[in-house]
């Protein structure tokens, strides 16, 4: 039987695949339509479009279309490469996700879908690779712990969020001592409706 820890492999290793193939890869993808809708005009003339593809964001624009030709041939190429060519490209494109991590530009679910690739990719053993996996799956729990335990201490600090954290105690109490929902819906639905409309209130 598979270890959980083997089935993430696999599973990994499938979804990997498909995004390869299908050409995707997990770039920002409201950033880049940004960018390309602001250099993607049609009618500008030739000086307005050098222009344009001088700008920051359109030079960021086509490094991330770069890196993500790099990365699609680098799992696409990575068995036919030897130990050495494939080592050195994957550190080049390990170097680039830290980069794109770091300023937002993956998620943290993204970037250890590409992690996890590249660990399948250069480590042979497979215990190894599991234990590989393992070590940077309690990296990012970690990591996520941290940063719940920062949004929580943030909201704690905002007043609008006191608030509504009163406000919410209240409504909940009121909606579980009532005998009948307005509406015909169900006790469940008419609470999130309430507390929904609290927040609204809250964050105005």
């Amino acid at each position: 039987m598979r270890t959980p820890l083997l089935s993430l492999l696999a599973l990994t290793a499938v979804a990997l695949a498909a995004a390869v193939g299908g050409g995707w890869l997990p770039l920002s993808k409201a950033k880049a339509d940004t960018t390309v809708a602001a250099g993607g005009q049609g009618s500008a003339t030739p000086t307005q479009m050098q222009t344009l593809l001088a700008t920051p964001q359109a030079r960021d624009y086509r490094q991330r279309q770069q890196f993500q030709r790099d990365a699609q041939r680098f799992f696409r190429d990575a068995r036919n490469l030897g130990p050495v060519a494939r080592s050195q490209r994957a550190q080049v494109l390990e170097r680039k996700i830290d980069v794109y991590e770091n300023a937002g530009e993956l998620s943290a679910g993204e970037t250890m879908l590409l992690r996890v690739g590249l660990i399948q990719a250069t480590v042979a053993d497979p215990a190894e690779q599991a234990a590989q996996v393992e070590a940077l799956a309690q990296r990012y729990r970690a990591d996520a712990t941290r940063r719940n335990a920062q949004w929580q201490a943030q909201q704690q600090r905002d007043p609008r969020f006191r608030d509504y954290k009163q406000h919410e105690r209240d409504v909940v109490a009121e909606v579980l001592a009532m005998q009948r929902i307005p509406g015909g819906l169900s006790r469940d639905e008419y609470l999130r409706q309430r507390l929904q409309a609290e927040r609204e209130r809250a964050y105005r």
